[in-house]
């Protein structure tokens, strides 16, 4: 469940960083779920446990993380921006209550990700370890390995 839900929030900002004006004032925001648009913002009614839950466990990672708002997370999309240190790819259940989330960092085993560890940890993750450097060939095992939707 978290990773379509991390999914449903990623594939709208990948689209908004090939296809948006960043030199407007904001983006559109139609295509974000709901209740990611809500969780930064303090719209706490339509913010649901999960990503209640995930906002705090966001803080507790980040030593006090404040919570990302909506405008200043998907403008870290434009692909001019130097400040995201990776690229999104795909997110594997990789168990029960385990899913890995792949990005490309370019070979890079150290990249700035708090914005990945806010639509992770908001999309339910309860806990996030990493990132470590892996082979693409890896990936492909894994996502080879599940099964069909």
């Amino acid at each position: 469940m978290a990773a379509e839900r991390l999914r449903s929030v990623l594939a709208p900002a990948v689209r908004l960083g090939c296809t948006a004006d960043f030199e407007q004032e904001s983006l559109p925001v139609d295509e974000v779920p709901g209740w990611f648009a809500a969780v930064g913002s303090g719209g706490e009614e339509r913010v649901p446990q999960f990503a209640r839950a995930g906002r705090g466990a966001y803080a507790e990672h980040t030593g006090g993380g404040r919570p990302w708002h909506l405008q200043d997370w998907l403008y870290r999309f434009d692909p001019d921006e130097d400040s995201r240190g990776w690229e999104w790819w795909d997110a594997t259940v990789a168990g029960p209550s385990r899913v890995h989330v792949w990005v490309d960092s370019w070979g890079e085993s150290f990249f700035g990700c708090q914005d990945l560890l806010w639509a992770a940890f908001t999309a339910g993750a309860v806990r996030v370890e990493g990132p470590t450097v892996q082979k693409a060939a890896v990936w492909s095992a894994e996502r080879n390995s599940q099964p069909n939707p």
